[in-house]
């Protein structure tokens, strides 16, 4: 509240002599100056009006003395001044004085000169402790207003996050169509486990507590888990079958054209040998051809399969290997080149050696790109969370072996929930889904051999957990 001219001053005594002179000096010089006989009419005048400073007795017969009456006018108006004057002056009144309250002390009898430098003295503090008063006022709303936009901008950052993983995570699905839906699942999985951890009291992790910044850490790193892919190229990320497309046609064309070669032939001798033509001989011959034509063929499809390759199919292929076919050229080609051959040897899944070591490489690629990216330091475990997802508690997982110990806990969580998600999803082009009941058996099977955490899977099992996407989980044989 600024001072505002002529400035109020309020003389509170009962000596009538007295404080006239005060209200007329004090009047002269400039000051809007009041005059009140005892504490009930300065209370009264000070609800209707604000005085800056307030002179007044020390004692006052028939009513408040004048330390009492500062003390009630500083609950009517705090911003009051209080100046006390008084006959009978000690240095441990005036110390108590001000002590309870009161700005200034003056004895009287006293000189005007010291009413003015008194006032002049209170007038300067009030006009001090007001700008200060001001300046707090402004400063907070300074405070409040740059808080507001750190908070805006803070929320503005928040969903640019979620607008990045959102379009990352939807690039990795258009990447890799047929996983669609694994990476918030995962996510979801994961955050779940991890409030579950929170409420576990005892065990292992008992102690450990995930705070909300931590929970979106985790929940981040769940949903970019995959990002690598993108570096995968597509027909090795999709691929279903062992051989897959024209160049299985070709196989086919090509033991269909290894069986007319032979009927040719056939032809060709018996002619030479000058036998008549025979239809029911010829028929006899193209049938037991095309019958071992077809046996090759269903060889070739039943190895080309991502199931386990049973040992006497395996022993079979190799059959395939000193098969020809005729070239264009007229050249003897080898039927199935050596990399095909191999390709259908493969005893599980549909991916070679190097077609595996490029899909397990996408974990690097992801902890290449999310290490990209500058994160909040509340945020700046997410390229360690997602590069660990795929690591085993024996040291056998990839892409850098890491044992029990330097796995971030984090990580294991994920890694049971990217397991299971894996098992129990029905959109994987190399294999059927696999029911709930299933894959649990398979998880523990897992954690007994020491590739998943068992407290974790503890947890996850006794928690429910894997039933926040039972609904998406197709029921599998």
């Amino acid at each position: 509240m600024p001072l505002t001219h002529p400035i109020p001053i309020l003389i509170v005594d009962d000596e009538a002599d007295l404080r006239e002179l005060l209200v007329e000096a004090l009047t002269e010089q400039g000051y809007a100056a009041v005059g009140a006989d005892g504490a009930a009419q300065a209370l009264a005048l000070v609800k209707d009006q604000h005085f800056p400073v307030i002179f007044t007795d020390l004692n006052m017969p028939g009513g408040l003395s004048g330390l009492e009456l500062l003390r009630a006018v500083h609950d009517l108006d705090p911003r009051s001044m209080g100046i006390l004057m008084t006959g009978y002056a000690t240095t441990e009144s005036a110390i108590q004085a001000l002590k309870r309250g009161a700005y200034d002390f003056i004895q009287k009898p006293f000189k005007l000169v010291e009413i003015e430098a008194s006032l002049e003295r209170a007038l300067e503090h009030y006009r001090l402790v007001r700008e200060n008063e001001d300046y707090q006022e402004n400063l907070e709303r300074m405070v409040a207003a740059r808080t507001q936009e750190i908070l805006g901008l803070k929320n503005d950052i928040e969903q640019l996050f979620e607008g990045f993983v959102n379009a990352s995570v939807t690039a990795i699905e258009a990447r890799d169509p047929s996983t669609s839906g694994h990476s918030s699942r995962v996510a979801d999985l994961t955050v779940g486990l991890a409030e579950a951890v929170n409420t576990t009291p005892n065990g292992p992790y008992g102690g450990l507590l995930f705070n909300d910044l931590q929970i979106r850490e985790i929940r981040y790193a769940s949903l970019l888990h995959d990002f690598g892919k993108v570096g995968v190229r597509e027909q090795v990320l999709v691929k279903a079958k062992k051989i897959e497309g024209e160049h299985l046609e070709a196989i086919f064309q090509r033991l269909h054209q290894r069986s007319l070669e032979a009927m040719r032939d056939r032809l060709l001798e018996a002619w030479s040998r000058g036998l008549t033509f025979d239809p029911d001989a010829l028929g006899g011959l193209l049938r037991k051809q095309e019958e071992e034509t077809h046996r090759l063929m269903e060889l070739v499809r039943r190895s080309n399969e991502p199931t386990v390759l049973p040992q006497e199919v395996a022993l079979e292929l190799n059959l395939l290997q000193d098969l020809t076919f005729q070239h264009w050229s007229g050249a003897q080609k080898t039927l199935l080149e050596r990399q095909d051959l191999d390709l259908l040897l493969i005893s599980k899944g549909s991916l070679s050696e190097d077609e595996r070591n490029e899909i397990q490489n996408h974990v690097t690629y992801t902890y290449r790109f999310l290490s990209q990216i500058p994160w909040t330091t509340e945020l700046a475990n997410v390229p360690d969370i997602a590069w660990a997802h795929h690591e085993r508690l024996n040291g056998k997982g990839y892409p850098r072996q890491l044992k029990d110990a330097d796995i971030p806990v984090q990580s294991k969580l994920m890694a049971v929930a990217d397991v299971y998600d894996a098992l129990t999803a029905a959109d994987r082009p190399y294999k059927a889904a696999v029911s709930v009941e299933r894959s649990l058996e398979i998880l523990h099977q897992e954690a007994k051999v020491n590739l998943l955490d068992q407290e974790v899977l503890r947890i996850f099992i006794e928690a429910r957990i894997y039933e926040r996407t039972i609904a998406l989980a197709r029921k599998g044989p």
